[in-house]
């Protein structure tokens, strides 16, 4: 009997000792993925492609914890530059004029437009690249549903007159890359777009690079690219909440994501206090630089895999 205790004592202790062991290990694994830093790079897996949205978009959510890391790598002197950067300087100015500027350097018209949409004044201005994106919306709203009676009712003109179909006080509309939109009626008149008619254009604009860039205006379009628009579909966030999470991440520790088959970075850099800034940009990758209309500048860049 008393060798049948001892052996019950020790298959007790192994047990316990096994419980033990699993308890630790699982503090250990919640107290790395704690510490781990968040920016860690998010790839693309070509077996999750099939389970992706249309957007094919892999992102991490933007942090929202505050970071002081972009301000200190402001001196690029005294931080310096990461292996494979160089740096091009931006003039002063040139903060306001860019994809999330508040200001525009160059317009178009819409000769370039489709069949596929209206103009209710032939002399509006925009960006080319916006008209661009709204002849693909526009074809593909066609395909899909059938309809062809978009409008384009206003850009950087606006209708100050009684009975005018949208207010002219959006902050955005002198940067080329928005648009009002509308719809013509088979009998001439024309419809506001509206949270209960948009169902299309609420869903799949961000496909084309076009968001909501200004609260409660369901009609106001603003083009930033797709990436962008995708990123900020499937994160569910604003464009100034976008604007203002990209500060967090420097071109040392960048934000990241995947689209279709590329990988892409993201990375704020604060604008000099006074005259030009050296913004650091990749020596052998595509890259483009925007200002933000502020205090800085966002700049997209290519990424090959690891």
């Amino acid at each position: 009997m008393r060798r049948k205790a001892k052996g019950e004592n020790a298959v007790f202790v192994t047990v316990i000792a096994g419980l033990l062991l699993l308890g630790f290990i699982e503090i250990g694994d919640k107290i790395y993925r704690f510490f781990r830093h968040p920016s860690e790079l998010v790839l693309i897996d070509e077996r999750q492609k099939e389970t992706e949205t249309s957007s094919a978009l892999v992102s991490e959510p933007l942090r929202k914890e505050t970071s002081t890391r972009t301000v200190q790598e402001a001196s690029l002197a005294l931080a310096g530059l990461p292996e494979g950067y160089t740096t091009e300087q931006k003039s002063e100015e040139s903060v306001q004029y860019g994809i999330f500027g508040s200001a525009a350097q160059n317009f178009s018209d819409f000769r370039n437009k489709n069949e596929f949409y209206h103009l209710k004044d032939m002399t509006l201005q925009i960006q080319e690249e916006t008209v661009t994106a709204m002849n693909q919306l526009a074809e593909a709203c066609m395909q899909e549903t059938g309809n062809t009676n978009l409008l384009v009712y206003s850009t950087t003109l606006t209708y100050q007159v009684q009975g005018a179909l949208y207010p002219d006080d959006l902050p955005d509309r002198n940067t080329g890359f928005c648009l009002d939109l509308a719809f013509l009626n088979e009998d001439g008149t024309i419809s506001a777009v509206t949270p209960e008619n948009d169902d299309w254009l609420r869903e799949n604009a961000y496909r084309f690079g076009f968001i909501h860039s200004v609260p409660d205006a369901d009609y106001h379009f603003r083009y930033v690219g797709k990436l962008h628009a995708s990123v900020m579909k499937q994160q569910d966030i604003s464009f100034p909440e976008y604007l203002d999470e990209l500060r967090n991440y420097s071109v040392s520790e960048p934000y990241q994501c995947c689209n279709d088959e590329t990988a892409w970075q993201l990375y704020f850099v604060p604008a000099a206090a006074f005259g030009s800034t050296d913004v650091p940009v990749p020596e052998n990758r595509d890259y483009e630089i925007s200002g933000n209309g502020k205090d800085g500048y966002l700049v997209l860049t290519s990424a090959n895999y690891e």
